[in-house]
């Protein structure tokens, strides 16, 4: 069986903070699916300790689902988390 990653980038709202801003902190930008072509063990392994063969310390591994989400990701994946298909839900942040 092979391993895949499936979740989105969101972008935190320049507003966010402001009086003139009502909306979510994080918006959804694209889903992850587009940036790669087929499945790649060392780089899930080394960001996320997905079947990591070559023993990384991964970057960041299981934090669960950011509290944060933007509502239309968290619909997307938290089936997934609640019926247990999405093993290792986890976030990384560019910095």
């Amino acid at each position: 069986m092979s391993t895949d990653i499936h979740g989105g980038i969101e972008f935190r709202h320049p507003g966010v903070g402001t009086d003139y801003y009502e909306g979510e902190p994080w918006v959804g930008a694209m889903d992850l699916w587009p940036l790669y072509d087929e499945t790649d063990y060392a780089a899930f392994g080394c960001l996320f300790g997905v079947r990591n063969y070559a023993g990384y310390p991964p970057l960041a591994a299981e934090r669960g689902l950011p509290s944060d989400l933007s509502s239309a990701l968290r619909e997307q994946l938290q089936p997934w988390v609640a019926d247990g298909h999405l093993a290792g839900a986890t976030w990384v942040s560019w910095a």
